[in-house]
């Protein structure tokens, strides 16, 4: 039963990938399941981003409490040829647990979230929320295999030269995003992850997480 809501949970969130590619769009994936850290709790991520803008990331987590974490994020963004920056931030709080004792279905975390981007003549600020589902699946070698996927609502607000001698523009617009991937905790200490992105920046991203703490 748990496996089938899962399932439909993920399959809802797909259907809906046909209304959510617009904007400029997240250029750091998910890279983490419902699950939270843990108190005091460090991890260091690294990643890459194959989507409409080509990302090298990295991110850093802390466990804020047993339920709650947020992280810090850099990505170098190569678009069009131009190297840019991208800085970002998350807090994710975990209010459905499947651990002993408990009896939710899967593992959920509400979050919010705030990305800022630099072009050449563009910088865009994203302020958003989202909730992750995830359920993980222990393996017969050990270690678990976690699918997961994201529904994200944001307020892109965007602002632009128009080359113009005092002549700037700004726009603002509400997105919506999705993604939808799979953790593979290999070990203890690493964590491998592959995902689609539709956001407006669609497409693939893969990373790696190092828990040193």
């Amino acid at each position: 039963m748990k496996k089938t809501y899962l399932i439909a949970v993920l399959l809802a969130g797909l259907c809906a990938a046909s209304v959510a590619a617009e904007g400029i769009g997240s250029m750091f994936g998910t890279m983490t399941t419902a699950r939270a850290l843990g108190m005091g709790k460090v991890d260091f991520g690294a990643g890459v981003g194959i989507a409409d803008a080509t990302t090298v990331f990295g991110t850093l987590t802390y466990g804020l409490s047993r339920y709650t974490d947020g992280r810090l994020k850099l990505s170098i963004v190569d678009e069009e040829d131009d190297i840019n920056l991208a800085l970002g931030a998350d807090l994710k709080w975990q209010f459905w647990d499947i651990s002993e004792g408990r009896r939710e279905p899967l593992d959920l975390a509400f979050g919010g979230f705030f990305e800022y981007l630099d072009l050449p003549s563009t910088t865009a600020f994203q302020f958003g929320a989202a909730v992750i589902g995830s359920y993980p699946f222990a393996l017969n070698n050990g270690g678990t295999l976690s699918p997961y996927g994201k529904f994200n609502v944001r307020l892109e607000s965007l602002s632009w030269d128009t080359q113009t001698v005092g002549d700037d523009e700004s726009d603002s617009d509400i997105e919506f995003g999705i993604n939808g991937g799979v953790q593979w905790q290999a070990t203890s200490v690493i964590g491998l992850y592959g995902e689609f992105q539709f956001d407006g920046n669609d497409g693939v991203f893969f990373g790696i997480n190092f828990n040193v703490q």
